[in-house]
């Protein structure tokens, strides 16, 4: 049994890989406030933990891209990555005079959200190593 390749471990890496993604296009959103005619952009983080989890055949292969084959065990391939499923201004309404859908208050609540996952999703990743470690080292008494 290979424990670093757990359906848990996929699971958590690609929800920080997801989160990290979400981050990114909320800060460009952000820096693209008073842009006029910019249309706000979002990852939709259920949905693509759905998909990549529904896509993912085998462990390890979620969440990271492989540079060469084997990269991350037997069953990756040189160049698979994460998909992500962006989604913009919901209804494409923009109460702005600019044309810009950014509302950088619904903007900093999502970077707040979204923060706020990443760390929890850290935090349970960081006691599964804090466990794994606790047992080897136990191992050696």
């Amino acid at each position: 049994m290979r424990i670093l390749e757990s359906r848990t471990m996929e699971v958590l890496g690609a929800a920080l890989d997801i989160s990290s993604a979400r981050h990114e296009a909320i800060s460009r959103n952000v820096a693209n406030a008073n842009t006029p005619g910019y249309k706000a952009n979002d990852v939709d983080f259920s949905e693509t933990l759905r998909q990549s989890m529904s896509l993912s055949g085998t462990s390890g292969s979620v969440g990271f891209k492989a540079t060469r084959p084997g990269h991350f065990g037997s069953g990756s391939q040189a160049g698979q990555s994460l998909a992500v499923v962006m989604s913009r201004d919901p209804a494409g309404l923009s109460m702005r005079v600019d044309g810009s859908s950014v509302d950088i208050d619904l903007e900093m609540a999502k970077m707040a959200e979204n923060v706020i996952l990443y760390n929890t999703v850290s935090h349970i990743l960081a006691s599964k190593f804090g466990m794994l470690r606790y047992v080897i080292s136990e191992g050696r008494r």
